[in-house]
């Protein structure tokens, strides 16, 4: 899969790319994916559910360089587990960005309930004003 330009300036020495929370994959910056690692390994491991989360993201995760086209090649387990076979599509998340399958997003985006979606956002303290 070729990587925008975009993405790969912001990410020159290769990603880290892991099982997504919500049928897609994440990719990050291997610098990014390293800090993230770090703070889920010291996370206690005697709680089942930390340790799945672990699991599915440090053990579904694979280190990818891109080759002189600006290409990655995605792990068959990790396409499979994206459902991703054809046509794809990126999102920026911050910090990281998404591979979705296309028709997966679709189908993702098409069960959301905006009321929901919208009562959530606005329990979350996020802003767009700076602080002074």
């Amino acid at each position: 899969m070729t990587v925008p330009s975009k993405y790969r300036d912001e990410t020159p020495d290769g990603v880290v790319v892991t099982k997504g929370l919500d049928g897609n994959l994440m990719v990050y910056a291997k610098e990014t994916f390293d800090v993230f690692a770090q703070s889920m390994n010291g996370i206690s491991v005697t709680d089942p559910n930390l340790r799945s989360f672990r699991r599915d993201i440090l053990g579904n995760s694979a280190e990818l360089t891109y080759d002189s086209a600006g290409r990655i090649l995605i792990p068959l387990h990790l396409r499979k587990l994206a459902g991703i076979e054809e046509n794809v599509m990126i999102i920026g998340s911050g910090d990281y960005f998404e591979i979705w399958d296309f028709d997966r997003l679709e189908a993702y985006e098409a069960n959301r309930d905006p009321e929901a979606q919208a009562k959530a956002w606005a329990s979350l303290n996020i802003t767009t004003t700076r602080g002074n």
